[in-house]
């Protein structure tokens, strides 16, 4: 039987946090999402969530200093997402404690395979069998909603 999780899901691309948001939910998963730094935090004093997905750039503090504050709280695993991805980036990453750093635009097979590895090393189950090939099976990929380049 499948585990059923509650995952914090902070993302400032709208698009992309939509198409995050549907991919987990269609997991059989409870989702939280926002774009905001400031919301997620105030969404993980109202609730407890088992893992979250984080980008690195958001408008009011970095995916570190948001997962630093998340952890005050309790603990919580999470995977951090960026578009530049430098290696200052995923060393910061490392540093900070994170799971795992997914590049952007994500892949929808390594972001499945890190969920899975998370889910197998802080809950002891693994995934539910998934077909990547199933039509319908996510309305839309990650790697075709990439950032709009900022405004000039």
């Amino acid at each position: 039987m499948a585990q059923s999780f509650h995952i914090l899901l902070v993302e400032d691309d709208d698009s992309l946090r939509a198409c995050l948001g549907d991919f987990l939910q269609s997991l059989g998963w409870g989702v939280a999402s926002t774009g905001f730094a400031t919301e997620a935090l105030a969404m993980a004093h109202r609730q407890r969530f088992d893992f979250s997905l984080l980008d690195f750039h958001l408008p009011e503090l970095t995916g570190i200093e948001l997962l630093q504050q998340l952890r005050a709280l309790r603990p919580l695993p999470s995977i951090l997402m960026s578009g530049q991805a430098s290696p200052s980036e995923v060393a910061a990453a490392q540093q900070a404690g994170f799971f795992t750093f997914l590049r952007k635009p994500l892949d929808l097979g390594r972001l499945r395979q890190s969920l899975d590895t998370l889910i197998r090393s802080h809950f002891g189950g693994p995934l539910t069998p998934w077909n990547d090939s199933a039509p319908g099976q996510w309305p839309c990929r990650p790697a075709d909603t990439p950032k709009a380049p900022p405004s000039a």
